[in-house]
C-alpha cells in the first residue's frame, strides 16, 4: 500500500504531466489590428508610478511620483460615467511611490512603496501593511500589520480575500523570487512557492490560478508562467512575441489584458491564446490600467514626445472592453 506522502506525489506528477501538455498546446494569436482610445477628464496632476486598483465601478489612484521627483501623499478615485475624479478626503498616506494596491473584503490595502526620485537608489520600503477603509462615511487609514519582506516593484493580485504579493527587487541589485499570501480578514501573512525565476513580473488572477507575463531580472523576460493555487505549483505556460518590461495589468472575466510599449496585450485564460493590438496611446512607462464599468482605463505614466524627450503625462484614456474581447 502506498503512503500518503507517495500518493500525494503521484499526484503532483500527474498534475506537472497535465500542465505540462496545456503548455505543449499553447497557442498564440498576434494581431497587429489597431484599436483607438477616447480621452476621458485628465487626472488633477501629472504622475507616474502610483498604486492602482477598482472596485468595478471606480478607479483609485494612490501616491505615486510627480513631475518634480516628489512624492504624492493622497488618493484618487476617478468615477468613469461621470467622468470626474475625487479625492479620498481626509485620508493622507505616507507620499510614496511604487505602492502595491488592492481591494479585499470592503478595504483597500497598501503594500511596499518607496519614497526614492526616478532613477536613485532605492530608498527603505514601507515595511507597513496600510488598510484605507474608503467606504467609511469619514474615510480613515491604519496600519493593520507587518510586510515579512517588503519589495520594490512587486506583483500583486487579489484573490477571494486573500492578497498575493510576489516578486520584485529587495535592493538594486537583487530580485526576488517570493509569493506571499496576506488574509486581509485576518491579517496573516503565509509564504507560498517560489516563482520560477528571481524578477519583476506582471499577473492576474483567474479561476484560482495566477498568471505572469515577462518582466526582467538582469535581462528582459518573455515567458508566461501559471501559479496554481489549488496545489502551489508553478508551471510554464508560453511565451511572449516580445520581453515585457514595463506593463500595467487588469483582468476581465477569464482575459488578462496588459499595457505595454503602445501596445495591449488580451490573454484568453480558457484558449490559452494571445492577441496583440497597436494603439493610439503612444509610449508609455510607469502608467496604471483598471477596468470599470466595463470599459479599459489606462492613465498616468511617463510619455516619450517627439524630441525624445520624457513626460510626466496626466491623461485618462478609454476603450470598451467589447473592442477586444470576443
Amino acid at each position: 500500500m502506498l503512503s500518503p506522502s507517495s500518493v500525494r506525489k503521484i499526484v503532483f506528477l500527474a498534475v506537472a504531466v497535465l500542465q505540462s501538455c496545456a503548455s505543449a498546446n499553447f497557442s498564440r494569436e498576434f494581431e497587429n489590428s489597431s484599436i483607438r482610445f477616447s480621452r476621458l477628464t485628465s487626472m488633477p496632476s501629472s504622475r507616474a508610478y502610483m498604486g492602482y486598483c477598482s472596485n468595478g465601478q471606480t478607479t483609485f489612484v494612490i501616491g505615486g511620483e510627480s513631475r518634480t521627483g516628489e512624492s504624492f501623499d493622497n488618493i484618487l478615485s476617478f468615477n468613469t460615467k461621470s467622468n470626474s475624479w475625487n479625492e479620498v478626503t481626509p485620508v493622507h498616506i505616507n507620499a510614496e511611490k511604487n505602492i502595491n494596491s488592492a481591494i479585499s473584503s470592503g478595504s483597500m490595502f497598501l503594500f511596499n512603496g518607496t519614497k526614492g526620485q526616478l532613477n536613485s537608489p532605492l530608498s527603505p520600503i514601507d515595511i507597513n501593511v496600510r488598510e484605507v477603509s474608503y467606504n467609511n462615511r469619514i474615510p480613515k487609514v491604519d496600519n493593520v500589520s507587518i510586510n515579512p519582506q517588503p519589495l520594490f516593484k512587486a506583483g500583486i493580485c487579489e484573490h477571494k480575500g486573500y492578497i498575493y504579493l510576489y516578486g520584485g527587487m529587495v535592493d538594486h541589485e537583487t530580485y526576488s523570487n517570493t509569493l506571499y499570501r496576506f488574509n486581509a480578514k485576518k491579517k496573516q501573512w503565509k509564504q507560498m512557492a517560489h516563482l520560477p525565476k528571481q524578477m519583476i513580473t506582471y499577473g492576474q488572477i483567474v479561476d484560482n490560478k495566477l498568471y505572469v507575463f515577462g518582466g526582467q531580472n538582469d535581462k528582459p523576460i518573455d515567458e508566461i508562467y501559471m501559479y496554481n493555487i489549488k496545489v502551489d505549483r508553478w508551471v510554464k505556460v508560453g511565451k511572449l512575441p516580445e520581453p515585457i518590461v514595463d506593463a500595467a495589468i487588469t483582468s476581465y472575466k477569464h482575459y488578462i489584458i496588459l499595457f505595454s510599449n503602445e501596445q495591449v496585450f488580451v490573454y484568453d485564460t480558457h484558449k490559452g491564446s494571445l492577441m496583440r493590438f497597436q494603439t493610439n496611446i503612444g509610449e508609455l512607462k510607469g502608467m496604471g490600467a483598471t477596468i470599470s464599468n466595463n470599459n479599459l482605463i489606462i492613465f498616468g505614466g511617463i510619455k516619450i514626445n517627439n524630441s525624445g524627450k520624457e513626460v510626466f503625462s496626466s491623461a485618462v484614456y478609454k476603450l470598451d472592453i467589447s473592442k477586444i474581447i470576443s
